[in-house]
């Protein structure tokens, strides 16, 4: 029996009395810089998607998985670079996870996870495209030599994370992602995993426990990922049957109430989401446009408010400046000495980050005051 739900027709994420701008009327933030990070197809790797991005030790590390031609065709590994300026110059290329006994293994994609002085990432196996097998952690080897990455086991079967885990008032780690059925089925279950310990056994908590929505449709890629205050958790997921789903924890991620429609365009794409030091909400996203996923923008509250009150242009059709565009797409943010960093794929060949000071995430665009 499939388990009821009272679904509101809207949860207001947007603050109401704020009109939410046009597309057109949308401006950078001041201050915001990018960089390309990593250009495919200057070796055999012509396929890039999925930036993850951490600061560890004063290091900044980027990853995300490669193929040599298409999505998780003939190979695929997760792949990277380190920084030791804050963005500003890039190591030589490294890799994380790899099939190197050619047992068609797909590694695919990788989150980290930076506590005390260990550095943790997490990468989906799978057996073909989308085929999860099972959530793996790699640590930094003691030498944190280029490479140096030790295999250190599954932590969660048939889960594909999504976001960088983070640790509740109580210590516990939530990593968002999705996760299937069972092995050989697609991940289009909406689900957090939650774990005490970086390498324990994660408790993979699913937001949908019959796997599919109230009028039984199935998320096709129920992208995942968390705002967390306390013991309150907001999850926020891909629909590619319209704006993005809002799903609700009050005991730190252990049980779940939603779907809840809201009312911002968040498109059909990976989004991330947190809360900056400012005590700003945010949440970086595809919002809908003429063109495919041309138009990245965040979102912020206002310091200690729930809701969005503000919306930024982060890329944005295609940059002369970088030689690439116009598609922007599956971001990964961190806060890092007084800059949000936000690592994203372009056009699913590059690896740019976005370094915006959080000084100018905070008020309303010019345009609007």
């Amino acid at each position: 029996m499939r388990r009821e739900y009272f679904v509101p027709e809207t949860l207001t994420l947007w603050n109401a009395a704020t009109p939410y701008p046009a597309n057109g009327d949308l401006v950078y933030p001041a201050g915001i810089e990018h960089t390309v990070v990593h250009r495919a197809g200057r070796d055999k790797y012509r396929f890039l998607h999925d930036c993850a991005i951490v600061a560890h030790n004063g290091v900044l590390f980027a990853a995300w998985y490669n193929c040599p031609e298409g999505e998780i065709v003939g190979e695929s590994l997760i792949r990277g670079r380190r920084s030791a300026d804050d963005g500003s110059t890039w190591s030589g290329v490294e890799v994380i996870a790899a099939d190197r006994d050619g047992k068609g293994v797909f590694y695919v994609p990788v989150q980290f996870l930076s506590t005390g002085d260990d550095l943790f990432a997490y990468v989906s196996t799978m057996t073909g495209h989308d085929l999860v097998v099972s959530c793996e952690a790699f640590k930094l080897g003691a030498s944190g030599a280029l490479s140096d990455w030790v295999p250190c086991g599954t932590v969660a079967p048939l889960f594909l994370p999504n976001a960088t885990p983070v640790k509740t008032d109580d210590g516990t780690f939530l990593m968002a992602g999705r996760c299937a059925e069972r092995t050989g089925q697609l991940p289009m279950i909406p689900a957090v995993a939650r774990s005490k310990a970086p390498l324990g056994d994660w408790e993979v908590v699913r937001l949908l426990p019959e796997g599919v929505l109230p009028n039984g449709r199935s998320l096709k890629y129920p992208e995942t990922t968390l705002v967390v205050e306390g013991a309150d958790v907001t999850a926020f997921v891909r629909n590619d049957h319209g704006f993005a789903l809002l799903f609700l924890s009050t005991d730190g991620g252990r049980t779940w109430r939603g779907p809840f429609e809201q009312n911002m365009p968040l498109g059909a794409a990976k989004m991330c989401s947190g809360i900056l030091s400012t005590g700003q909400r945010y949440v970086v996203f595809n919002t809908p446009s003429d063109g495919y996923r041309d138009l990245l923008t965040i979102a912020v509250s206002r310091p200690g408010e729930r809701e969005f009150s503000t919306v930024w242009k982060v890329a944005h059709g295609f940059s002369e400046v970088l030689g690439c565009g116009s598609e922007w797409s599956y971001p990964c943010a961190l806060e890092h000495n007084g800059m949000l960093l936000i690592a994203y794929t372009s056009e699913k060949h590059h690896c740019v980050v976005a370094r915006i000071p959080v000084a100018s995430l905070i008020g309303f665009p010019p345009s609007r005051e």
